[in-house]
Order: structure tokens, then C-alpha cells, then sequence
């Protein structure tokens, strides 16, 4: 009997397309090709989960084009999405997408949290490239009944504990319809309700939310008629306004976002007027102070400076050192990751920007250098970035993918073909919201893309085994791994640059079949642990749903000087996982004459 001693790549590197594929020492790296594949906590290799909807299915073809998440200070969260000419808040009584505003003339929304002395509570504003500065409570509640000229709510909390605005002209909506009403806040009936409300045909446990109110800047103090409101963001609840049409950058006054007017010399609180030296394209708060992305090169950062007797603050801004094109793409390719701000420039790459080890400035460093190549190919218009349990997810909507960057780990995922247009976190756990139609998924769900197949390859680097020079053979391939009996995962073997020579193709089914051993799994070995706390294999998998092969297959002893080998799959709810793999490689017994002059 014949022993074969095996070349075995059992631990796995990331993905890798920088590199020449062919050139990258030892095995276990994925390359250009791979795709919804993701790495394991188990150091293994597996299928990505899928997704499902989330919300109502789609009427229209409309992509969502700006999306927010709002952790409220009375602890409701409110997810909000928009598209065509609609803001929409995801109704948590009818698990519904609900219109919070129509007919507006731009949906490209940028928002930030503000603390509203008045109402004493927490305020979402928002701005869409247009005039105005848009202002939500985000009161909601069901109704119970109505009179002629009241509304009373279910439930024993009132409607200023809900949320809803007890001072100023304030609305509320109910089945599409508006009211108005002037009273009532402290109890569970508003009072003065114009229109009748018991003409709307309401019934009881339908949604009431507060109507979204609008200020133009026309009504705003020292904020410019026609300046086009682009950013907006809130530090130490002074609001920052910017366009990307115009270099000023407007402050406001502490705890009054309607006014923006200071004295000279400037007093403690007032407004600001700062002048950049190209137009802004992102605002972050980090480290107490506001960075500040400008045209293709520039980051900022304010400071303050106190007088003497702490009646006077020069609020300035700072600008960074930085290289041509290291300015951020747009205010939705800009993240936080703990304690460093990450974002996409204008080369492309992706950068973190935060405090380096015994320098006291902030400083610029590469993360996305492992796959240059997919930076410089990809079209990262719309980007958007989003931090989540340990790994960073970068939405690339023209290209229909995922990029995962696993920090844990340091290094990058295979990329995920996704309808992906923004990124949401809701409820703790990671939401998609689609580039092609008006429509939300939950992710890491099932082992379908909503009942959609999902197109798995695993490509890995080229072998040579440690001899460039020289011709290898083999005859046998091992691979190991785990599978699901209604799963069958094809092994392609590409003999020299993709296939030149041969491309001979393997099944490993999850069946039983011959030279396959199946072991049942005791402990949901798919995905064996998550991807940044989602478990890749689900919560609640069988040990008889997945069992663990070894399986070698015998082929011809074809000659070459490098090998690739590919695992794929391409269906409905199948799963696998790829623990090991390798040949009984031997150098071949045969002159390497072909490459000689």
C-alpha cells in the first residue's frame, strides 16, 4: 500500500488583490474571483448567510438614497430611510415602512441629534441640499379615539412622554391625514384638534406619529436665505451647517438651532462663521471637536480658546496635515472605529485618521493597501461606511457589493454581492437597504438571499510549493471541511494562470458517496463562531443538519508549474465550510525544457 504525504493549507489569511496571485507565499489566501465567502472565527472558510426582507416588499423600482438610525433619550430607536421623493420611519406596530414626509424635491438627507431646551428632549434634524432645516420628535403612538375636537391615545403614558412637541405649531399624522392641535401634552387627549378627526374613519391601534416641521432659512437668524443646507451636524449642541456649494461653514448658538448670530470679539455660546479653503464634504465629531472633510485634499479640526476672564471663545478650525486626495469622498463614506475616525478619499483608499502612539496630532494611515486593486477598479460613488461589532462595512451601491474589513483579524474579506445602496444597524443587529428598489434586508439570515440563490466561490492563491522552476504533479487532492446533505460544492482545479493547461473539475456532495467519511457535528461547527457576533451558521443549527467530510479525490498526474484550486457553490439554502486542503504534490520526473532558451 502506497502512502501519499500531503501538502495541507489549513490556515486561512483573508482576502488578498494587491499581490500578484500567483506570487503570494504558502496557500490559505483568497483572490480576485472570490466572492460571498467569509472567514470564520473557527479559522475556517465558509458560505456567507443570506437575508431576508425586512418591511413591506417593494411597488416601485426607486433606491434608497440616505438612511439614519436614532437611538432616542427616551429609548426607542427610530430607523428612517428615503427614497424618490419620500422620508420614510420603519413602524414598529405594523412592522410596516411608514411615510413620514412626501413630495419633497431632494431625498439625499444628512441628519443629527439636538437637545431641545424648549421641549426638553432629544430632536432629530436633518437637511436635502435644500433651504430649509427639517425638525422631528419622533413622537409615536396608537390611538384609542377622538371627538370633534380632541385625540386620545392608548395606553396610561402621555403624549409629551411619547414624544410629541408641547410648545410651537405642532401636528400630528394619522392614516396619511394631518392635524393640528394645541393642547393636551400632560394627559393622553390632545385638545384643540383641527381638522375633525372623527371624520378620518380611524380605528383603534392605528399608528399616530408626529408631522415632521420645516423651518426655512429665510426664518432663520444669520443663516443665508438661498444657502444650500448639504451637512449638518451637532457638537456640544451647537449646530453645524454646510454646503458642499460654498466654503463658509455656519455654527449656531448653543441650544438654538434658529439663530447663528455672534458679536465681535465673540461671546461664550454664540454662532460662528468659519471659511474653508475648498467646500466641506463631511463633518464627524471625535475627541470633543469637529473634523471637517473639504474638497479632495483637506481635513480640518475646531478648537477653542477661552479668554482670560471666560467671557469670550475663538472658535477656530485647525487644518491637518495631509496629502492631494486624502479629502473624504462624501459624509456617507465617513465612520468611526472606536476611537479613530475611517473614511474613503478622493484616490480611492480607505483611511483611518485618529491619534498615533507619542503624537499629539492626528495622523492618516492606510487600511485598504491588501486590495488596491479592487480600490482603483471600483466606482465608490454613494459609498457608505458603517462600523458593526468588529468589523467595517463599506457599501459600494454602483458595484453591487459588500466590503468587510475584519478587524479582529486584520485583514479583508472576500467581497459580497449584495443589492446594497446604505447600512443600517437596527435593533443590534445589521440591515442592508437595497441600490435598485425601495426595500430593506435583514442580514446573516437563512442561506438565501431572499429566497434568491447565492453564488459562493472560494478561489484561493496559486501553489507551487515552494518551487517556481520546477514541475509538481500530484495524484490525489484532500479536502475537509463540513456540508449539508442537500449541498454539493464543486472543487476546480486550475492547472497554471487560469486554467491554461487544465481545468479539471471535482463534486463534493453532501451525501453519501464513496471516499467521503461523514461524521455527525456536535457542536453547529458552520461558521463555528460569528462574524463580528452574528453567527455565520445560524443560532439555533442542528448537529444533525451538518456533518463533517474528508474526502481525497484521485486525477490524472498532469504536469504544472502552479496550481489554483476554486470551491463554489450556487443555490438555495446550501452549506458548507472548508477546513483544509492540499495534494500529495511531488516534484515531476520530467525536464523543464518548455521554458528553456
Amino acid at each position: 500500500m502506497s502512502l501519499h504525504n500531503f501538502q495541507i493549507t489549513s490556515d486561512f489569511k483573508g482576502y488578498w488583490n494587491k499581490r500578484d496571485k500567483t506570487n503570494i507565499p504558502g496557500g490559505g489566501v483568497l483572490v480576485s474571483g472570490s466572492q460571498n465567502v467569509v472567514s470564520t472565527d473557527g479559522e475556517n472558510i465558509a458560505i456567507r448567510n443570506g437575508y431576508t426582507l425586512y418591511g413591506q416588499a417593494a411597488a416601485g423600482v426607486n433606491p434608497v438614497v440616505s438612511s439614519y438610525e436614532w437611538d432616542t433619550y427616551r429609548g426607542v430607536q427610530h430607523a428612517l430611510r428615503s427614497w424618490d421623493d419620500e422620508l420614510e420611519f420603519y413602524d414598529a406596530n405594523t412592522s410596516t415602512w411608514v411615510r413620514l414626509r412626501d413630495s419633497l424635491t431632494a431625498v439625499d438627507f444628512n441628519f443629527a441629534e439636538y437637545w431641545d431646551t424648549t421641549e426638553n428632549q432629544d430632536i432629530l434634524l436633518f437637511v436635502n441640499g435644500t433651504s430649509n432645516v427639517f425638525y422631528w420628535s419622533g413622537g409615536t403612538t396608537t390611538f384609542a379615539s377622538a371627538t370633534g375636537t380632541t385625540i386620545t391615545k392608548q395606553g396610561v403614558t402621555t403624549w409629551g412622554e411619547q414624544g410629541f412637541l408641547v410648545a410651537g405649531t405642532r401636528q400630528v399624522i394619522i392614516g396619511g391625514i394631518t392635524y393640528t392641535y394645541t393642547g393636551g401634552e400632560s394627559t393622553t387627549t390632545l385638545t384643540g384638534v383641527t381638522p375633525d378627526p372623527t371624520l378620518g374613519g380611524h380605528s383603534s391601534g392605528n399608528t399616530v406619529f408626529q408631522a415632521v416641521r420645516t423651518t426655512a432659512n429665510s426664518a432663520i437668524t444669520d443663516l443665508p436665505d438661498t444657502f444650500e443646507n448639504d451637512l449638518i451636524a451637532v457638537l456640544d449642541n451647537q449646530v453645524w451647517i454646510g454646503s458642499e456649494e460654498n466654503r463658509q461653514v455656519y455654527v449656531s448658538v448653543v441650544g438654538n438651532y434658529l439663530t447663528f448670530a455672534f458679536a465681535t470679539p465673540r461671546l461664550v455660546s454664540q454662532g460662528a462663521l468659519l471659511t474653508l479653503d475648498q467646500t466641506p464634504k463631511a463633518f464627524v465629531v471625535e475627541e470633543e471637536a469637529m473634523y471637517i472633510s473639504a474638497g479632495d485634499d483637506f481635513w480640518y479640526n475646531s478648537q477653542i480658546i477661552l479668554s482670560e476672564d471666560l467671557t469670550r471663545e475663538s472658535l477656530q478650525i485647525k487644518r491637518l496635515k495631509t496629502t492631494p486626495l486624502q479629502g473624504a469622498l462624501s459624509q456617507g463614506a465617513v465612520g468611526k472605529i472606536k476611537n479613530a475616525i475611517v473614511f474613503i478619499s478622493n484616490e480611492p483608499t480607505l483611511d483611518s485618521l485618529g491619534r498615533v502612539e507619542n503624537i499629539n496630532t492626528p495622523q492618516s494611515r492606510p487600511i485598504s493597501d491588501p486590495i488596491k486593486a479592487d480600490f482603483d477598479d471600483y466606482d465608490f460613488t454613494n459609498a457608505h461606511v458603517k462600523f458593526f461589532k468588529n468589523n467595517l462595512y463599506i457599501a459600494v451601491p454602483v458595484e453591487s457589493r459588500l466590503l468587510i474589513y475584519n478587524i479582529e483579524k486584520g485583514f479583508w474579506e472576500a467581497p459580497w454581492i449584495l443589492p446594497v445602496r446604505r447600512l443600517a444597524i437596527i435593533g443590534g443587529n445589521l440591515y442592508i437597504h437595497s441600490n435598485a428598489v425601495e426595500e430593506t434586508y435583514r442580514l446573516f439570515q437563512g442561506y438565501n438571499d431572499n429566497a434568491l440563490a447565492i453564488n459562493a466561490i472560494a478561489k484561493f492563491n496559486y501553489l507551487n510549493y515552494g518551487e517556481r522552476a520546477r514541475k509538481k504533479t500530484h495524484t490525489e487532492w484532500f479536502s475537509e471541511g463540513y456540508i449539508a446533505a442537500n449541498t454539493s460544492v464543486t472543487l476546480t482545479l486550475n492547472y497554471e494562470l487560469d486554467g491554461s493547461v487544465a481545468a479539471v473539475a471535482k463534486s463534493i456532495t453532501g451525501d453519501t458517496s464513496q471516499n467521503t467519511i461523514f461524521e455527525a457535528s456536535f457542536a453547529n461547527p458552520l461558521g463555528g463562531s460569528p462574524l463580528g457576533g452574528e453567527p455565520i451558521g445560524g443560532p439555533t443549527t442542528a448537529a444533525e443538519d451538518i456533518n463533517k467530510f474528508r474526502i481525497i479525490h484521485e486525477m490524472p498526474p498532469l504536469d504544472y508549474y502552479e496550481i489554483q484550486p476554486v470551491y463554489s457553490s450556487n443555490g438555495i439554502d446550501l452549506r458548507w465550510e472548508l477546513l483544509a486542503y492540499g495534494s500529495d504534490a511531488v516534484i515531476a520526473n520530467k525536464d523543464n525544457f518548455e521554458i528553456k532558451q
